[in-house]
């Protein structure tokens, strides 16, 4: 009977040993799983056309390994008649398999935009290759391959550098925001304008303000200046943390000041059938730096005077950036249309078919109000 139950409770473990090492070998890891140092994750992709018009991929490789120190990154460029074709020529010169779920970067020259539209361009990165959302893009001047072999100043691996570059739009408003491929798949099923980050390679990369895409061609329509840019920044409500330069007109004395705090409204109007807007714009701001001498800058009529300089600069960019817009390009690349839409249904309706030419003459009036939170003076009391 002993010698039974003993043989009855070993029989039972080996049964839960049995289950358990099956259960491990099942559930440990995927079993479509591939080694990291079998790979070459690409980060970034460069589109552009040849003569004959057929497309010219670039990718740049991230070539994995499991010691961090010894990964590195090539490029290699490949024409097609499209991007799944391209992709796929890669097998005859990289040897690992190419792994697109980590596309920091989709680079496009403006050459390629102008004869492709964009929506056909991005297709097989939304459909096929399912990158992050939040994959950035850019168009370059000239040949986007290039930018893939500049040396960045402060990162090797060019898509990695660009990548940081594109966050530079919060401390600088000449600088575009960057935008997402998820971003621009929405402005995209919109119909609407948009802008993207503008990229020139001479001497390095570097931004030269921003291309805007037509929402009816989907191509690359004109390239914005940096001025013009700043404009919109404005309208959009995007300058904080950037600065705001101003002159006075007396002495030829400069002031400059780093705007804290921003916030836009753009305020339709409907006065019978006739449409306007009232852009309101209101930012805190501090004095940084400042050649004015023989000044009191703790004096109310001192801040007055700024407050008023700023005040009018603020609305001189963006009175600028709007003449652009509406006159040269009639292009809505701020959101009024979808003001319009929301507050005057009927009124869109009517409208939307023929926007460009509404949205160029509509009067539209920019206010600006401005506090100065700190000059950076201080009085006797204050510093004995």
């Amino acid at each position: 009977m002993i010698s039974y139950l003993f043989l009855l409770r070993r029989t039972l473990w080996l049964q839960k040993c049995c289950a358990a090492w099956i259960a491990c070998a099942l559930l440990a890891g995927c079993w479509d799983s591939k080694e990291i140092d079998t790979l070459s994750i690409i980060q970034g992709v460069a589109i552009d056309t040849d003569q004959q018009d057929m497309l010219e991929l670039t990718y740049q490789h991230l070539i994995a390994q499991k010691s961090r120190r010894n990964m590195y990154s090539n490029v290699t460029t490949l024409d097609k008649d499209s991007i799944q074709s391209a992709s796929r020529e890669q097998a005859k010169q990289v040897s690992r398999a190419p792994l697109y779920s980590f596309i920091r970067l989709i680079l496009i020259s403006d050459e390629a935009i102008q004869k492709r539209r964009i929506d056909q361009l991005l297709d097989t990165f939304t459909r096929s290759y399912k990158p992050s959302r939040k994959s950035l893009v850019m168009i370059i001047k000239g040949n986007a391959k290039e930018a893939l072999n500049k040396i960045g100043k402060h990162q090797e691996i060019p898509s990695i550098d660009l990548e940081a570059l594109a966050k530079n739009s919060d401390l600088n408003s000449k600088i575009p925001s960057r935008i997402t491929l998820g971003e621009i798949s929405t402005h995209i099923s919109q119909g609407a304008d948009f802008l993207i980050q503008y990229i020139e390679t001479d001497g390095g990369n570097h931004f030269s303000g921003a291309a805007l895409i037509s929402g009816k061609t989907k191509k690359f329509a004109y390239r914005i200046d940096e001025e013009d840019v700043s404009g919109i920044n404005w309208l959009l409500g995007k300058t904080k943390d950037s600065i705001i330069k101003t002159e006075m007109s007396k002495s030829n004395q400069s002031m400059v000041f780093d705007v804290e705090d921003v916030h836009t409204k753009l305020i339709p109007h409907m006065n019978g059938q006739d449409l306007s807007f009232t852009v309101c714009i209101q930012a805190d701001t501090k004095l940084n730096e400042s050649t004015v001498n023989s000044v009191d800058f703790l004096k109310e009529s001192f801040i007055q005077t700024a407050k008023e300089a700023v005040q009018d600069q603020i609305k001189q960019t963006v009175s600028h950036s709007l003449n652009t817009l509406q006159k040269e390009m009639k292009a809505d690349v701020v959101g009024f249309g979808t003001k319009v839409k929301v507050n005057y249904p009927a009124y869109w309706d009517r409208v939307k078919e023929n926007w460009q030419d509404t949205f160029s003459q509509i009067p539209i009036h920019v206010k600006a109000k401005v506090q100065i939170k700190r000059t950076g003076a201080y009085s006797k009391e204050e510093g004995e």
